[in-house]
């Protein structure tokens, strides 16, 4: 197998597929609103067929004194319970599935 791994790479033979580079749709949501003044909250939406290991709601550790704040959204009744809870923020919604996702102010 060394031998294989070593003859394809000087054949410049690709055997694998590339690695997956990441979610650049949420990076560059965040990257926005980082530089952005003031501190956000971002609902993300996921429709029904959304591709699981394309996940954007992971925070930092300590969630309170974060910049950006991804949350789930979870309908009306529990989305307002957040809004509520971080109400010094702007609150935004993020459609995930969109083809080009982008923040818009939370209604």
């Amino acid at each position: 197998m060394v031998a294989l791994r070593i003859s394809a790479l000087a054949a410049g033979a690709k055997i694998e597929p590339p690695w997956p580079r990441g979610n650049l749709e949420r990076a560059a949501v965040l990257r926005e609103l980082e530089n952005a003044p003031g501190k956000h909250l971002v609902i993300v939406h996921y429709g029904p067929k959304h591709a699981s290991h394309l996940d954007w709601v992971y925070n930092r550790a300590d969630i309170d004194a974060a910049k950006v704040v991804w949350a789930r959204d979870l309908g009306n009744e529990q989305n307002q319970e957040l809004l509520l809870y971080f109400k010094d923020r702007h609150a935004w919604i993020v459609n995930a599935d969109d083809p080009s996702p982008r923040p818009e102010p939370y209604p």
